[in-house]
């Protein structure tokens, strides 16, 4: 009489394990390590296969997430970038940031750069052009400051695009390359900034070290 009860236990059908840890798995692995039919190593095979499954699932939702996450971050700060686009800061004025008073003199776009020194001088590129900022930093404040180039940023096609590395020009009075000038002196250089020739709209720069409100309008890219 026993022998037919244990028998007759709903989780000693091998078959309906089966099912169970296909479609509802928590019942299936308890089902799995109570049948008596079924191995060990069967059993232990199982449920490692089942808790992979399971990491792999989290991790995919995980990274959903994630991306989800930095999807609307990256939608807030286009925004705010919107949001905080300077008004009235364009070349030949000055823009005050912490350290520095900083002014725009001139903006260039050509297919060369030509310094004067042949050696120094950069060539035309197929499909590139270079935007050419004429920039005076004065430091306003009461220590030495270093100088950072910064970004220049275009509105093109719906989209705004950040230039953030400028050439490097071996050569005095093109570049910063991290200098670092004592307070209240001023220094005026060229900063060079490689961008495709089919770009067209504003164009803003922002200093180095400035806050991201802190632009100055080059004006429009033709």
């Amino acid at each position: 009489m026993d022998n037919q009860t244990t028998q007759s236990k709903w989780y000693d059908k091998t078959w309906l394990v089966i099912v169970l840890c296909i479609f509802f798995f928590p019942v299936g692995l308890y089902a799995l390590w109570k049948n008596q039919s079924i191995s060990k190593g069967w059993k232990i095979g199982v449920t490692v296969v089942i808790a992979l499954i399971v990491i792999g699932q989290l991790g995919k939702d995980k990274d959903g997430s994630s991306s989800s996450s930095s999807s609307a971050s990256s939608s807030s700060e286009q925004a705010e970038t919107k949001k905080s686009e300077p008004t009235g800061v364009g070349v030949g004025q000055v823009l005050k940031t912490d350290y520095f008073d900083i002014t725009v003199n001139d903006v260039s776009l050509n297919d060369r750069v030509s310094t004067g020194n042949q050696f120094a001088d950069l060539k035309p590129e197929q499909g590139n052009m270079y935007l050419i900022i004429n920039a005076s930093f004065k430091n306003t404040d009461s220590e030495s400051r270093m100088l950072m180039d910064g970004s220049v940023w275009i509105e093109y096609n719906g989209k705004t695009y950040e230039f953030d590395k400028a050439e490097t020009v071996m050569l005095e009075g093109w570049g910063l390359l991290l200098d670092q000038i004592n307070p209240l002196t001023t220094k005026t250089t060229n900063l060079v900034y490689k961008i495709p020739a089919e770009i067209k709209g504003p164009a803003y720069w922002q200093p180095g070290r400035a806050k991201k409100s802190q632009r100055i309008f080059l004006g429009n890219l033709q």
